[in-house]
């Protein structure tokens, strides 16, 4: 009834055009006219960078290299999600570099250069992982409805402006929504063919199997709530609570080479506040150092979570008055941990320097090695990323399941870790222990292929640090 009244007051007032008509999406710019406030939060996020991540750009180029382009259909779903569905309702090849929707001559450059944009999330009906949400195909504006948390109430200024009917949905206070490109399976390709679905992401599902399931959904860390005018439009709105788009991550280093400073410093307030670091205690005995210390996963999900290439390590230093005496996780500054075996193994007591603690998830490919690439991947061959709280194994989806992990102190919530240091020592002791974090391994930067969109991303990483320290505690004892 609510939709033929407003196609009733299109044609009353046929003076109304609505942008890009003829698709079933808009620019953000349409959505900023009235909710700016939104739109300035979307466009310091890495939802508004997904097609630019420079990153994403160099490891795709890889991918391509060793499969072919038919990879960049699976990785537009998420990345340029609008341009592929126009691009799919027109029946045009989903291309995402050299010609394609990132050329600025292609006709669907507008929509895929702005990433996860809002008419996307806002139109989906029903989600399913891997991108393979759903959106209704079936009507063009002014028919299409467009989906918020609220009830509208100023419906035909919203659709004046936008050609789109505001229709209130459930669907946007779930997890389930953010599911739809967090938990990404991507295609294993063996001669040509795939030959299974690799679990390259599944940060849903190890939120779905904690204590914050279901009072705390994504939305509730990742978009910080506050009451503000939601819009400008008409001028006696009122405020209200509400989130703001901001879609906070851990993504500093990116935000920081795209020249986003403001966007980099809320996401490494979001990263510093994911994880702590503390040392529980020291035992001294002649010639023997033993120091406990205990990593607090405070996320939602697996710490860390996402892509294979992040990864936190732990750094513990420890000096006495004629200098350091032992040293474990020190970080290069070209992110490469010294004492590091590729991949290293978990631990749970350590007792040199050539051991590092490093919680990662590493893929495993046919023969058993590992690999960086996610085409070649047919599992984990290491995942002993931190587990949230509440996770428990009985009821845990296969693929987050941890990997290569003995160890009794590796618990739902947290990990402890013992360092024996047998070595001579002098009072006053000082110990140091600190929490890192790389987005991009220095694994995942070596094994990139040097193609054109390689070259253009190891030049930016020269200007910035690698490594966040996300947390840290120290002791001494005279």
């Amino acid at each position: 009834m609510f939709q033929k009244l407003l196609l009733f007051l299109a044609i009353i007032f046929p003076i109304i055009s609505f942008p890009h008509a003829e698709r079933i999406f808009t620019t953000p710019e349409t959505c900023a006219e009235c909710h700016g406030v939104f739109y300035t939060n979307w466009s310091q996020s890495m939802h508004s960078n997904a097609a630019k991540d420079p990153y994403f750009l160099a490891k795709l180029s890889n991918e391509v290299v060793v499969v072919g382009s038919f990879v960049e259909e699976e990785c537009a779903k998420c990345h340029t999600p609008t341009a592929k569905l126009e691009a799919k309702l027109n029946r045009i090849e989903a291309i995402i570099l050299r010609s394609g929707f990132l050329n600025k001559s292609n006709e669907l450059y507008e929509f895929a250069i702005d990433g996860v944009s809002c008419t996307l999330c806002h139109q989906i009906k029903k989600n399913n992982f891997s991108g393979n949400y759903l959106i209704d195909i079936n009507y063009k504006k002014p028919e299409r409805a467009i989906y918020g948390p609220f009830i509208p109430m100023y419906s035909i200024e919203m659709y004046r402006n936008s050609g789109y009917f505001p229709t209130r949905s459930e669907n946007f206070l779930k997890s389930d929504l953010c599911g739809n490109c967090h938990v990404v399976y991507t295609p294993t390709i063996e001669d040509g063919k795939i030959t299974k679905f690799f679990a390259e992401q599944t940060t849903f599902l190890e939120w779905k199997n904690s204590i914050y399931n279901p009072d705390r959904p994504c939305q509730s860390c990742h978009m910080k709530e506050e009451s503000f005018r939601i819009s400008t439009k008409p001028e006696n709105i009122f405020e209200r609570k509400a989130k703001h788009h901001h879609f906070l991550g851990a993504n500093v280093q990116i935000l920081k080479i795209l020249g986003d400073e403001i966007g980099a410093k809320r996401s490494e307030a979001q990263l510093k506040s994911s994880a702590e670091i503390k040392i529980i205690s020291v035992k001294l005995k002649d010639g023997e150092i033993e120091i406990l210390v205990e990593i607090k996963n405070n996320a939602g999900h697996k710490f860390p979570t996402g892509f294979p290439s992040r990864r936190a390590i732990v750094h513990v230093l420890v000096e006495d008055p004629e200098g350091i005496i032992f040293e474990s996780g020190r970080v290069m500054e070209n992110g490469k941990v010294i004492g590091e075996n590729y991949p290293e193994r978990h631990y749970d007591l350590i007792t040199s320097e050539d051991q590092v603690q490093i919680y990662e998830s590493v893929m495993m490919g046919k023969d058993g090695e590992y690999t960086i690439d996610l085409t070649k991947a047919h599992g984990y061959i290491k995942d002993n990323r931190i587990l949230p709280k509440g996770f428990t194994t009985t009821l845990a989806h296969p693929d987050t399941i941890p990997v290569g992990v003995e160890d009794d102190n590796f618990s739902p919530g947290k990990d402890r870790i013992t360092y024996l240091i047998k070595k001579e020592f002098k009072k006053p002791l000082k110990i140091r222990a600190e929490l890192l974090y790389q987005p991009i391994s220095w694994p995942f930067i070596e094994g990139l292929e040097n193609t054109a969109e390689v070259k253009e991303f190891i030049k930016m990483l020269e200007n910035i640090e690698l490594t966040t320290l996300i947390s840290s505690d120290e002791i001494t004892i005279n």
